[in-house]
């Protein structure tokens, strides 16, 4: 059967431009909506740290990525406001249709858009269009439009050319300006006019893409309207023998997001390249026919353990066989028994039907068990009880790679190996244990998907968007599921033994994904579970800073954050949490409330720290003058820091010797001024200060006497402010 794959099929430069941005871009990145329509593309780009998103509410990475298909201006400028990097991979003929619709409608045109109303392409342009566009899906809905004097026409850049034009020629009748711009992409042009000259030239079409692909539905009703049987599949394992039954000519294309290496598999698996799909040495024998029905071709089957329907080849019985059935081993001496050989006729049948038993299981396929002979730099024999050993080569020894076989078996051990060939030039038979293994761990590894019980395997290596894991086979730990957050350096996993749990698994692809968030995920909860029901208010705790905030911290206290509130980290004034805390630090919390409904856990430090005012009456008796900050004004007065945890209230008529209107007039925030303490009360919690007392009796003892003759002394006259100046005011602060 002929093959023949149409030109400009796969990947289109928007779709490329689009897949090299993502891949470019810094990660973690959200994707707004699926990047380009096929599943198996932004699945990978998936394991590589871009992943899609519904909406903008959902991106909490910091960057979002525009897809090829473009998206409104509103969504734009809330990305802005939400202060998200935007990186543009919206395809550069999208963006020119978009800025004709926002252009047309501002010059006061009604624009129509030919195209499928619900694809994410359309609805982008319908947000450049303004509020009066229309989406016509074809001729006839365009007809049934309503007058309207100006009209401007564009089209979904997948859409064919020929129903641009004929929802032009409908519009034509009902409006009075018709103005049309042809925004069909050129390489869908090309790509059509290609897959439709392919399809009247084969005798059945392949289109393939993915389902959602508006591009790719339109390759295949295209090539379907030649009359040649058209199919449209995502993958080659969709593919139906039926389909091909006396075809001589198929034809392949691909739709714009389909990448190459899938229409490869579908090439392959038409042409019998089985390799294209699966390398020919992870491939193990076919030993059981599989229905047609399941969509996928197959290898023709070679019985297994089942002696008396083939030989080793699949042809005629083995030649011991043969003998057997014609008397060779019945009652009599058989021509194969030579003169003078030892042992009795009797022993002699019974040794020539046990090595024609054991020959019999060496079929290819068969898994065998079988003793270490012998071990060279590059094989290793192995007697599994055939007329000669069986010899495994290096490559066949394990999935790893391995330099020394001794590192893998020792002479004497029993191992398991698969037969490749009954046979080889020397008549040794080729072994496998790596093949044999496989099988085994491809048949622990379903058991484990189906039942979800966790399996453990080492990292072996760190790849691009995960990590590779031996588990029997080579499995994938995308870099999303190896802990509950982001992973940084992937790096550090490296040689490390982790318990997994397997999430997806295809053997026909050798495709084995494992997930280590998922245990995680499940102990978080069952942890957090616990937690919830031990907690009790008063209780005290130890957590760990997980996030700090301008209002607190969030605390993990075993799988339940609780919030430690900035007024509640210290008796001192903090301005911020990050002055007294740091992000995985740990520390002890006193729960001061719990609000199980709402999931809330209301936190306190400071409980657990000495509260400086009992003993602040003994530290700062009456009189005392101290140093201390300015920390905030009122009308009334300034609050002074005399230590960490303890204000005082210097009031207005305290400040200065003078009349003040404002106290902003003698200090300012921040102002490391003396007070003079005149009261203190510390089951409120309240300090009286004096500023101006403070001073004065600085001066006081700075200034020296000044010695004056007793004849002038009564020239200036006694004022009672000098007799009486302390009193007064002793008796103002008794009366504050």
């Amino acid at each position: 059967m002929e093959v023949i794959v149409a030109d400009y099929a796969g990947f289109c430069f928007g779709v490329k431009r689009a897949v090299e941005k993502a891949r470019e871009a810094p990660k973690p990145v959200a994707s707004l909506g699926m990047l380009i329509h096929n599943r198996q593309v932004v699945d990978q780009l998936a394991r590589e740290g871009v992943r899609p998103v519904a909406s903008l509410d959902e991106v909490n990475c910091g960057r979002i990525l525009i897809r090829s298909h473009g998206t409104t201006p509103e969504t734009l400028v809330r990305a802005r406001d939400k202060g998200l990097e935007i990186i543009d991979a919206t395809c550069p003929y999208v963006k020119r249709a978009q800025h004709l619709a926002q252009k047309m409608a501002a010059e006061g045109y009604q624009v129509i858009i030919v195209g499928d109303a619900a694809h994410p392409e359309v609805q982008g342009m319908l947000g450049w269009a303004g509020p009066g566009a229309v989406v016509v899906p074809d001729k006839k809905a365009a007809a049934a439009l309503p007058f309207h004097p100006r009209r401007a026409v564009l089209a979904q850049t997948t859409q064919p050319e020929s129903r641009l034009e004929e929802v032009a020629a409908a519009l034509r009748s009902n409006t009075d300006t018709l103005v049309v711009h042809n925004t069909v992409c050129q390489a869908t042009h090309q790509r059509q006019e290609a897959a439709v000259r392919l399809a009247r030239q084969v005798d059945v079409m392949v289109v393939v893409g993915g389902k959602e692909s508006a591009n790719t539905r339109h390759l295949a009703e295209l090539c379907r309207a030649t009359g040649t049987p058209t199919y449209h599949v995502e993958r080659a394992g969709e593919l139906c023998r039926q389909w091909f039954i006396n075809t001589r000519r198929v034809g392949v294309t691909g739709g714009a997001s389909t990448p190459a290496w899938i229409i490869e598999e579908v090439v392959g698996m038409l042409t019998g390249e089985e390799k294209i799909m699966v390398p020919e040495e992870e491939k193990e024998p076919v030993t059981t026919q599989e229905p047609v029905a399941s969509g996928q071709p197959v290898a023709p089957a070679e019985p297994e353990g089942n002696p008396a329907i083939t030989g080793p080849e699949g042809g005629a019985e083995p030649p011991a066989a043969e003998a057997a059935k014609s008397g060779a081993f019945g009652g009599q001496e058989g021509p194969g028994v030579a003169p003078g050989e030892t042992g009795t006729p009797e022993e002699q049948r019974n040794e020539m039907q046990q090595i024609t038993a054991r020959m019999l299981e060496l079929r290819r396929g068969n898994v065998v068990a079988g003793t270490v002979v012998q071990i060279t730099d590059n094989e290793v024999m192995v007697d599994v009880g055939g007329k000669s050993e069986g010899v495994i080569p290096l490559n066949e020894l394990s999935h790893r790679n391995v330099t020394d076989p001794h590192e893998v078996v020792a002479v004497g051990d029993t191992i398991n190996v698969m037969v490749l060939r009954p046979e080889n030039e020397e008549g040794h038979p080729v072994l496998s244990k790596r093949r044999a293994d496989r099988r085994v761990a491809w048949e622990k590894l379903e058991e484990h998907l189906a039942s979800g019980e966790e399996i453990q395997g080492e990292v072996i290596e760190v790849v691009k968007g995960g990590l590779l894991v031996d588990v029997g086979v080579r499995g994938f730990l995308p870099a999303s599921l190896v802990e509950r957050g982001y992973v940084e350096d992937l790096n550090a996993y490296l040689g490390q033994t982790l318990r997994l749990r397997v999430i997806e698994l295809d053997r026909s692809k050798n495709k084995v994904v494992l997930s280590r968030k998922a245990i995680l995920e499940e102990e978080y909860e069952k942890q957090r579970q616990a937690t919830w029901n031990s907690l009790e208010v008063g209780q005290v705790r130890k957590g760990i800073v997980r996030r700090l905030t301008n209002f607190g911290a969030f605390v993990d206290l075993g799988g339940v954050d609780g919030l430690l509130h900035v007024s509640e980290i210290s008796w001192g004034r903090v301005e911020h949490p990050r002055d007294a805390l740091s992000e995985g630090q740990e520390i002890e919390v006193k729960i001061l409330g719990i609000d199980r409904e709402e999931g809330k856990v209301s936190l306190g430090r400071k409980q657990l720290l000495p509260n400086p005012w009992d003993t602040a009456a003994e530290r700062y008796p009456v009189g005392t003058i101290v140093e201390g900050k300015i920390l905030r004004l009122a009308p009334f007065g300034a609050f002074v820091e005399v230590e960490p945890g303890i204000e005082g209230l210097v009031h207005i008529s305290q400040l200065a010797d003078r009349h003040v209107d404002k106290p902003e007039d003698v200090v300012s925030i921040g102002d490391i001024i003396p007070v003079k303490v005149l009261g203190v009360d510390q089951q409120a919690q309240r300090m009286s200060l004096s500023l101006r007392q403070a001073i004065r009796e600085k001066n006081r003892k700075q200034a020296k006497p000044a010695e004056k003759p007793a004849e002038n002394q009564n020239e200036s006259g006694v004022k009672l402010g000098d007799l009486f100046g302390d009193l007064f005011e002793a008796n103002q602060s008794t009366n504050q």
